[in-house]
């Protein structure tokens, strides 16, 4: 408590003067952090030269952000993974010449669609992300105890939520390689006020905690903080968890590569999600790589400035819809209108139609009678491809009944989404359980 004055602890900003800078002053800074980092990264890092060497583009080229947009190259994840793969492996030439006395946390990518991408960190950019920004505008204080449930591994994110929680000086309890019961039965033990997991194991601890004859919305949890997948900036997904917990559900999306590009969940529209513009800087990019306009719908680029592998207008293939104009909560920082809407790599395009899978996520999380679990299965057939949605029916729904949600679906998701879509209604508690990340769409098209 000593290490903050009482105007601070009341304070709804983590960083008044950041939060709120007018958004001419933020342009203007992110202006000159790019400029610095594009001409380092030239400098130090091998990728980048090639990058830039290849786009005849040099650092002084870049004299406005509009010089940004249209000179700087965007880059993707299997650019970086083959840089990565060639002269001194894992890091290759990736990352800072001669920067090995600075490479203090290893981590990479879950993998799921492909080859993982390795992550070098410095100490200092574990804690300048978003986590500590979300926590205090909700209302996290040093007095709350936060409980990590989950396992820790080489995934990143909720390394970065360790560190930034120690920074806020909360107390951390770390539940390791716990069961879900043993979980449960420390929350009741250990009465932390704060649950960190993913949405999903959310609602099983929820579940699990009911199957033990605990009421989870009696315990001491007054807030769930999560991040790894879609969450509580969709109304659906947050209700739900809102009601399991008897507690405030806020969300952190973020790209694990990515140290500190976080956007986190605004604390007055719950539809909004706030850029961590201290240490970000992120732009909407159509699909022939021009700006889209304010509340318009493009891809999600984004520059972390940090020290030892930056990335600089990294491709996210997140669908999202900015904005710039200040929020009424009183910060300048960019937000996105419900978080991510789909994603450029997972469009299937079913009789000319696109169709993003978190698109039909959203959908089934507005009916009633089903549960958040869900299976989007791909398939190929002579006319192109095509879709199968398995969803749990809730358990108070009677079996005569799967077959009139199974209709009533099916006809809602060819409605909103223009196509028809096979729907599976399967019992309770049928699909697989997940304790990080749930894996929720299945593509079988390139299946013999």
């Amino acid at each position: 408590m000593q290490l903050y004055s009482q105007r601070s602890m009341q304070s709804p900003y983590w960083n008044e003067y950041m939060e709120t800078m007018p958004r001419e002053q933020l342009d203007a800074l992110h202006l000159r952090r790019l400029q610095r980092l594009i001409k380092y990264a030239y400098e130090r890092i091998p990728m980048y030269r090639d990058f830039y060497d290849q786009a005849n583009v040099k650092p002084e080229d870049i004299k406005t952000l509009q010089d940004f947009i249209e000179k700087i190259p965007a880059i993707d994840k299997p650019d970086v993974l083959r840089y990565q793969e060639g002269n001194c492996p894992p890091f290759g030439d990736s990352v800072v010449k001669d920067s090995e006395d600075y490479w203090s946390f290893y981590f990479q990518t879950s993998g799921t669609t492909g080859t993982p991408l390795k992550e070098i960190g410095y100490y200092r950019d574990m804690v300048t992300n978003g986590w500590v920004s979300n926590w205090w505008a909700h209302g996290i204080r040093p007095r709350d105890i936060i409980y990590f449930a989950f396992p820790f591994g080489t995934f990143m994110a909720f390394w970065a939520a360790y560190h930034s929680a120690a920074a806020l000086g909360v107390q951390i309890i770390s539940s390791g390689g716990a069961t879900t019961e043993q979980r449960v039965k420390q929350i009741i033990e250990l009465k932390p006020t704060v649950l960190l997991c993913t949405p999903t194991y959310a609602l099983r601890l929820a579940e699990v905690t009911r199957e033990l004859g605990i009421d989870p919305a009696q315990t001491s949890i007054r807030i769930v903080s999560s991040a790894g997948e879609p969450g509580y900036v969709l109304p659906s997904i947050r209700e739900s968890v809102e009601k399991a917990w008897g507690a405030k559900a806020i969300d952190l999306y973020g790209v694990s590569e990515l140290w500190g590009c976080d956007a986190w969940h605004c604390p007055v529209h719950l539809d909004r999600l706030h850029l961590t513009e201290t240490v970000a800087y992120g732009i909407a990019l159509d699909e022939d790589g021009r700006l889209v306009p304010e509340g318009g719908q493009g891809e999600w680029m984004l520059t972390n400035f940090v020290n030892i592998m930056p990335l600089i207008k990294y491709r996210t293939h997140d669908i999202v819809e900015w904005h710039k104009e200040p929020c009424d909560c009183g910060r300048t920082w960019i937000w996105l209108r419900n978080g991510v809407l789909g994603r450029t790599d997972q469009m299937i395009i079913i009789k000319g139609t696109n169709v993003y899978p978190a698109a039909i996520h959203s959908i089934i999380g507005e009916r009633k009678g089903l549960t958040e679990n869900l299976e989007i299965h791909i398939y190929a057939e002579e006319e192109g491809s095509a879709l199968t949605v398995r969803v749990e029916a809730h358990p108070e729904v009677s079996r005569d009944q799967h077959e009139e949600l199974r209709i009533s679906l099916a006809d809602d998701l060819r409605y909103r989404i223009g196509v028809a879509i096979k729907v599976e209604i399967v019992s309770p508690q049928s699909l697989p359980r997940y304790e990080v990340k749930a894996k929720r769409v299945f593509d079988h098209r390139k299946e013999n």
